[in-house]
């Protein structure tokens, strides 16, 4: 098997991790010094991430990785989904998510959802919560009616309810004690799930904890982080020919978020 050549930028490249993790892939990816003959690009998502991303796509390439997004206006994504993007986010990419999923499938409605993320700068809340909703949907219960409760320099409270109806309470604390984390925790009448998600920057996997009338299950460990997984995926994307969602995930999670940032 070639390996796919990447471009990516010192940006990219320190937000996503990009070298340490195509040098455990050496068999799938290679890094590439420019975008010349690169096959798959690596866009950052700061404030101009629709502008790059657009411009990567007028490349000969074969995939596009997006890391960590920040929030723009929905009617800015890119909607040309000629070849696979992959968004690289911190948590809603680590593989421990599928697990999750499962664990919540049959979730009822009368049941609620909490998820809680600590950061360590205030900077990065709106990125926090693009990273929130992507979690939810990917453990399968999407946000709709997301209203802010409040939002100030230590954080926010939100709520929301999934597309099922049960109720979600979305919570960012900024702080300078913990490295950032991302938990969530479903509770309902006979059942919870319980996924507290790791900075990738660590080493530390995820644990999820589903527990029942019968006791508590630890699901199996995931050695492997979000941004490693977020390449595999785009890698598995490119190769097998197939277009991924991201986009158009990420372009509904956008519009929610735009409705309860605060005014700047």
């Amino acid at each position: 098997m070639t390996a796919l050549r990447v471009s990516a930028g010192p940006d990219e490249a320190v937000a996503g991790d990009v070298l340490p993790v195509i040098a455990s892939l050496p068999i799938s990816l290679v890094a590439k010094a420019s975008e010349n003959a690169a096959d798959l690009f690596v866009v950052h998502g700061g404030p101009d991430w629709p502008q790059r991303t657009a411009e990567c796509l007028l490349h000969d390439l074969r995939g596009l990785l997006i890391v960590e997004p920040t929030p723009v206006p929905a009617n800015q994504v890119p909607d040309d989904l000629s070849v696979p993007v992959v968004v690289d986010y911190r948590f809603a990419g680590n593989p421990a998510l599928a697990a999750a999923a499962e664990a919540f499938v049959g979730w009822p409605a009368e049941g609620m959802i909490e998820i809680a993320a600590t950061d360590q700068q205030e900077s990065n809340l709106g990125a926090t919560l693009l990273d929130q909703l992507a979690t939810l949907r990917r453990v399968g219960q999407p946000v709709v009616d997301l209203h802010r409760l409040s939002w100030n320099g230590s954080g926010y409270y939100l709520r929301a309810s999934t597309t099922a109806g049960s109720f979600v309470l979305l919570s960012a604390h900024v702080t300078s004690g913990a490295p950032p984390s991302l938990r969530v925790r479903g509770l309902a009448a006979n059942a919870s799930v319980e996924l507290v998600l790791p900075d990738p920057a660590t080493a530390r996997p995820a644990v999820l904890v589903r527990t029942t009338p019968s006791g508590a299950t630890t699901m199996p460990t995931l050695w492997e982080t979000s941004h490693r997984a977020g390449w595999r995926r785009l890698h598995a994307a490119v190769t097998g020919a197939t277009l991924t969602t991201d986009l158009v995930e990420l372009r509904a999670e956008l519009t929610l978020v735009n409705n309860v940032l605060p005014p700047q």
